[in-house]
């Protein structure tokens, strides 16, 4: 039986189940899901954050740390993320007593099986796609970030469900959804997929898998070549002129996507009138300070091309000077598109680098951001500024801000924290500004 046919079959069984790493975006939502069919959830994280205090306040019991007395006899099906390896306490627990250990990317897609589901996949745009699907039809769904006025919700059952599905861990291929979205192909996640041949398979797969309809951009040259031939696919172009509350030509080509599968349920009318109020998701070019003529925004942004696309969009602002903050993430990922990324940041003034987020990684030659910073050229040597940690950066960040700036903030790791510090920040001492009131 494969791993998604067991979760599927452990789900019909139902029970009291233990998910290690709650807090994680993912794991969140199917902790929710879970609940939402009927299981006792309970789980675990090292530290709470937004999603677990929702998941409490939603009736879950969230356990504070790591231990194997939280696998109690009651447990009878353990979920893992893809941070928690096989050495954890828990995890050598279960399989002690005999439990089941799934991974969280296998019980997605079980979750679906009984479901309409419309898989959103691709390198770029997932998470923005998703949500938009959602709020376009106001049906379930599971995205990868915080919707704005969704009160931290990151997943809703429904008859109609809506989902991130990941190519990270190559659980893209366990889905077998009614229809699915190719946003576009472009090799990431090395740690896990030693090649971009065997990326764009798990792809290939979803694409066997589709019950009905495969919608793949028009402009992505591999998604073009893997499902051009196929008569169950069909391709969709940006929508000219479609009106959004939210920047960046990418979000056109996102909002396209979302408008070609909802047209099953929806008019254009329909689709168009709600797009035009689309909430955006946390973290994808979310203004977190704009006082005093400076602006910061934080961005997930963490491969070369979304990093350029950000800035792109940034630029659309026509600020006096544009500045960045970047947090590479994986030692992997920098180390196999090290030369990718400093041509990315093409637009930006200054940037400051900090070390690499490792994401459970062990650092790896080559991979580190000292190495990052040897691959910028002579144009970077006064206006690349590298330091060790957030607070030390975001402390000589303040002392450079100055009316017209605009500074990004971009990793998917914990430099997000960053932006948390810019929300209560008062320019004052220590800034190029003096407070007037």
């Amino acid at each position: 039986m494969s791993p998604v046919g067991r979760a599927e079959r452990l789900i019909k069984k139902g029970g009291h189940v233990h998910l290690l790493g709650i807090g994680g975006i993912g794991m969140a939502g199917i902790a929710w899901l879970l609940k939402e069919r009927g299981f006792r959830v309970s789980g675990c994280d090292l530290q709470q954050n937004r999603q677990t205090d929702w998941l409490a306040r939603s009736g879950i019991e969230i356990l504070s740390g790591h231990a194997e007395s939280h696998i109690t006899d009651s447990v009878d099906w353990v979920v893992r993320s893809t941070a928690v390896p096989d050495s954890h306490p828990e995890i050598r627990a279960a399989l002690a007593k005999g439990l089941p250990v799934s991974r969280r990317g296998e019980v997605l897609p079980a979750l679906m099986r009984d479901r309409t589901c419309i898989a959103v996949s691709g390198t770029h745009g997932k998470t923005t796609t998703t949500a938009m699907i959602a709020q376009v039809l106001d049906c379930g769904f599971f995205v990868g970030g915080e919707i704005a006025g969704f009160e931290g919700a990151v997943a809703r059952d429904g008859e109609i469900m809506v989902v991130e599905a990941d190519e990270s861990d190559g659980t893209v291929a366990g889905y077998s959804p009614d229809y699915a979205i190719i946003t576009n192909i472009e090799y990431d996640h090395m740690e896990h997929h030693d090649s971009e041949a065997a990326f764009i398979g798990c792809f290939e797969k979803l694409i066997q898998q589709t019950k009905k309809t495969v919608y793949y951009c028009s402009a992505d040259p591999i998604a073009r070549r893997i499902c051009a031939e196929n008569p169950t696919c069909e391709s969709y172009d940006v929508i000219e002129g479609l009106k959004l509350p939210i920047p960046g030509k990418h979000n056109q080509w996102n909002a396209s996507a979302a408008a070609a599968v909802s047209r099953h349920w929806k008019t254009d009318a329909e689709i168009f009138q709600a797009l035009e109020s689309i909430r955006p998701v946390a973290r994808r070019f979310e203004t977190v300070f704009h006082r005093r003529g400076i602006r910061i925004v934080s961005d997930y942004a963490h491969h070369p091309t979304e990093i350029a696309a950000l800035i792109q969009t940034a630029q659309e602002l026509k600020p006096g000077r544009l500045l960045g903050l970047f947090q590479p993430h994986r030692y992997t990922r920098t180390r196999a598109l090290g030369e990718d990324f400093p041509p990315s940041f093409q637009g930006l003034e200054k940037l400051w680098l900090v070390p690499v987020y490792a994401a459970s990684e062990q650092p790896l030659e080559g991979g580190t951001s000292k190495d990052l910073a040897r691959r910028f050229s002579n144009d970077w040597k006064n206006r690349l500024h590298e330091f060790q940690s957030l607070e030390a950066a975001w402390a000589d960040i303040q002392h450079e801000l100055r009316e017209g700036d605009l500074l990004l903030i971009i990793g998917a790791g914990d430099v997000e924290q960053v932006a948390e510090w810019a929300k209560g920040w008062y320019p004052g001492e220590g800034s190029n500004l003096l407070p007037t009131d």
